[in-house]
């Protein structure tokens, strides 16, 4: 699969998966995926690198809810279900759950 880019970042003082995730408007799942070397989402350290994947800056995070499909979610915010799928770095068979967050892009043709 191709990754649309990445960043290296530092952690700083105080920083978690969470604050960092939110900053760069990406979830602490795709964080995870690119650093597999984070056993412990809980545990990051001062000065530590990890890599951030990029999202589009018009990128929204989405909470999965019950019922909710790539595809009912695509309608709602007029995207495709391959941009959720290449966003999330989603693989076969694509199956997501309540209280996953996603990245949300607007349409890429």
């Amino acid at each position: 699969m191709a990754y649309f880019g990445t960043t290296i970042y530092t952690v700083q003082p105080g920083d978690t998966l969470y604050n960092i995730a939110r900053n760069h408007i990406t979830t602490i799942e795709n964080i995870l995926k690119f650093n597999p070397n984070i056993v412990n989402p809980n545990r990051i350290y001062t000065g530590q690198r990890i890599v951030i994947p990029w999202s589009p800056p018009e990128a929204i995070i989405y909470t999965v809810r019950p019922g909710d499909s790539l595809y009912s979610i695509a309608r709602k915010y007029g995207t495709f279900v391959r941009n959720l799928i290449m966003f999330n770095y989603l693989t076969p068979p694509y199956i997501i759950y309540p209280n996953q967050q996603l990245v949300v892009t607007p349409s890429l043709e």
